[in-house]
């Protein structure tokens, strides 16, 4: 076993580098910082869906100064406005939870599918600047962000 040449360099256990990965632990300060964004955007994610069809999470957004805005494509507007479905879609975006390791493996919890009437429906919230002409600099940050909640068909992804 050598040892480590500068400070702060791993030290292997026992002399030996494991070669599985669940066995790796960090303590960097800046990849726990990534966590709490992730945990952050996603709580505000969270947030916005539910103001879709929700009067006091709405009311919370506005208080914490979440701005969102909910937007469809052509091909929603065709199949679910003009038959009166709007309202349905936004129940169905408002309370969908079943994120999992495999829909969702960034944990914002930004993107999924939902169903209505028998219509499938992808669903994608973006993060824009206050004046919606670029991506955010820091989604986490309300004064900075714009949530837009897009809904579309399948074949318009």
């Amino acid at each position: 076993m050598r040892f480590p040449e500068k400070r702060g360099e791993a030290q292997p256990i026992g002399g030996k580098r494991s070669t599985r990965p669940d066995r790796i632990t960090t303590r960097r300060p800046e990849m726990a910082e990534v966590m709490d964004k992730t945990q952050v955007i996603a709580g505000q994610n969270d947030l916005v869906r539910t103001a879709l069809a929700d009067s006091q999470a709405n009311r919370e957004a506005k208080e914490k100064g979440i701005r969102f805005q909910f937007v469809w494509t052509p091909g929603v507007n065709a199949k679910l406005l003009q038959t009166g479905k709007i309202a349905q879609l936004a129940t169905a975006i408002a309370s969908f939870d079943g994120f999992t390791e495999d829909n969702d493996p960034y944990k914002q919890r930004d993107f999924f599918s939902t169903e209505v009437e028998g219509t499938k429906v992808f669903v994608k919230i973006d993060y824009y600047d206050r004046e919606l002409r670029g991506g955010s600099e820091d989604p986490t940050d309300p004064a900075q962000t714009v949530r837009v909640i897009t809904a579309m068909l399948p074949n318009e992804y």
